[in-house]
């Protein structure tokens, strides 16, 4: 009867044994799976980076470029005033000489 019962535990032994290894070898290849899965996730993220970074660098560029487009809007609002302000001036000499030309 003992014999049996240690030919029985034996036997669960070496099934634990076996499905101990394969299970070891189904983690092993997992982590492989998981390890590459995981390089193409940083490479991936990588690409996004330099992505983003390209982004950046544009909207950098953008941004310089409005900034001489607000620039020049100002320097065009100085202008259009002198313009205006001259204009003026002119139409109140035109009035003059013209009040000097009816009184004469």
């Amino acid at each position: 009867m003992r014999e049996a019962r240690l030919n029985q535990i034996e036997s669960m032994l070496a099934a634990v044994i076996q499905t101990l290894g394969t299970l070891k070898a189904y983690f092993e290849e997992e982590r492989e799976e998981n390890g590459a899965r995981y390089r193409e996730t940083q490479r991936r993220f990588e690409q996004v980076d330099k992505r983003f970074e390209q982004i950046d660098q544009r909207f950098e560029r953008v941004d310089e470029r409005f900034d001489e487009v607000m620039e020049e809007l100002r320097e065009n609002r100085k202008e259009h005033l002198y313009m205006g302000e001259r204009i003026f001036q002119n139409e109140i000499e035109i009035r003059k000489l013209k009040d000097v030309g009816a009184t004469a």
